[in-house]
């Protein structure tokens, strides 16, 4: 069986600590739906799902991740990184990932210390 992975497996103790989570790429809206298809389990005929949103930046390209001075210009895509932002819009804590992805346990740790 496949193990569910990344924030879908630790997605309960993000609502527990009244957190929501988006994710957002450079890629086009039809490659962040394959992407989200491809979340199935192991035997299962059903399209993959994720709890929380996934958005678009891809037109205007990177307006957002621009935003956010996490925009690779040579790939045109956003540099792995994650923001922790309050309910005033403060940035609490970020962090870019070079040789790794975002761990949940990193994350919660961080807004279980905010």
């Amino acid at each position: 069986m496949n193990q569910v992975r990344g924030f879908r497996a630790s997605y309960d103790k993000f609502v527990e600590l009244n957190t929501e989570i988006i994710e957002i790429s450079a890629d086009p809206t039809p490659v962040q739906k394959a992407w989200v298809a491809s979340m199935k389990e192991d035997g299962s005929d059903e399209d993959g799902q994720v709890p929380f949103p996934v958005a678009s930046d891809f037109w205007p390209h990177g307006e957002v991740i621009k935003a956010f001075d996490v925009f690779n210009e040579a790939t045109g895509k956003a540099k792995r990184s994650v923001f922790i932002i309050d309910g005033e819009g403060i940035i609490r804590w970020s962090n870019v990932y070079t040789d790794s992805i975002p761990a949940s346990g990193e994350l919660l740790h961080e807004i279980e210390n905010l």
